[in-house]
């Protein structure tokens, strides 16, 4: 769904949750009073929740911050930067993973190319599952690394990453969060965000890496109705206001720095922390693989990624993953 500059400024004109009537906003805008109606419409559409009050106008439902290139950027703590060799910030995508792929198919990109968007009309999460994306009400974030190390020495970078969206949170105040394997974040059990890596092999023994990070934000009423199952956001599991911006740069800077250092470290460096933020660790659990279920006591991962299940005789067995799904024994 394309957005016109006149959207994006009715959009600008908006964000800060005050009301304004139709004459403030056709003469904000260059537009007659009957256009605006239409544009309010089309900004419905992608998403937003608007309240009009006879003799105020109308206004967003709650402010809404959008994304800003330099203010991100001056998120990413100093060490961080130096990683970052690419940054776009779009408008509207299919998704921020398909548009480094897609951009990387027309010319080779440096490691540290970063997207993040305020919309996505086709975001995905693992198993082929949407990702709602309404506009400015998540943060929607691509990272694209290159690894010289075999396939296998990335099982568990989808972990690491996770550690990575999870250290942000806290740093920043939030509490009660922690990770779902293999690669959701959790806010006492509901669903806070989630991570998608996806790994394209080339001639020269290379490996190109897109990870993508999505976390709900500030998500309305009217965008969360086709999630079929437990949300949060950043502003319901964290009171204090924490920024989109801000959050968006502290976690391009912590995603960044594990991806710098992954291919030396492995996920060995980060497994302690991970069991440390596991979500359903000593939990009766079930893995779903089509039509199969396997059963058992969550207990942690190993430095590869995988999951030990422990059995009822007393066995571990070692879930690795893939086409899989985790779920608590009772669900």
């Amino acid at each position: 769904m394309e957005l016109t500059a006149t959207h994006k400024k009715l959009i600008k004109q908006l964000a800060d949750g005050e009301f304004y009537s139709a004459k403030q906003l056709a003469d904000a805008l260059g537009v007659s009073r009957t256009s605006i109606w239409n544009y309010l419409k089309k900004i419905e559409q992608v998403g937003f929740e608007l309240h009009a009050v006879k003799g105020k106008g109308t206004r967003f439902a709650s402010s809404v911050e959008l994304l800003d290139e330099e203010t991100i950027k001056d998120y990413i703590p100093h060490e961080s930067r130096r990683l970052l060799k690419n940054f776009d910030v779009l408008d509207v995508c299919p998704s921020t993973n398909h548009f480094l792929l897609e951009q990387n198919n027309i010319r080779r990109l440096h490691s540290g190319s970063v997207c993040i968007s305020e919309m996505q009309t086709q975001g995905r999460g693992r198993l082929g599952r949407t990702w709602v994306s309404p506009y400015a009400q998540n943060i929607c974030v691509s990272f694209l690394w290159r690894f010289k190390n075999g396939v296998d020495s990335l099982s568990g970078l989808s972990l690491a990453c996770g550690v990575a969206v999870c250290d942000t949170l806290k740093k920043l105040g939030v509490n009660g969060h922690g990770l779902k394997w293999p690669n959701d974040i959790l806010w006492q059990g509901k669903k806070l965000g989630g991570i998608l890596v996806e790994i394209q092999g080339e001639s020269q023994g290379e490996y190109t890496v897109i990870v993508g990070v999505g976390v709900n934000y500030k998500m309305n009423t009217k965008s969360s109705e086709p999630i079929d199952q437990a949300w949060v956001d950043i502003t319901k599991a964290h009171q204090p206001d924490t920024g989109r911006n801000r959050l968006s740069g502290e976690l391009i800077g912590s995603v960044l720095n594990v991806l710098a250092s992954y291919e030396e470290r492995g996920f060995k460096a980060y497994v302690d922390r991970w069991n440390s933020y596991d979500s359903h660790k000593q939990q009766a659990v079930k893995i779903i693989s089509g039509s199969d279920v396997n059963k058992g006591i969550a207990d942690g991962v190993t430095e590869n990624g995988e999951l030990r299940l422990l059995k009822d005789n007393g066995n571990i067995q070692f879930i690795v993953s893939g086409e899989v799904s985790l779920r608590l024994g009772d669900s």
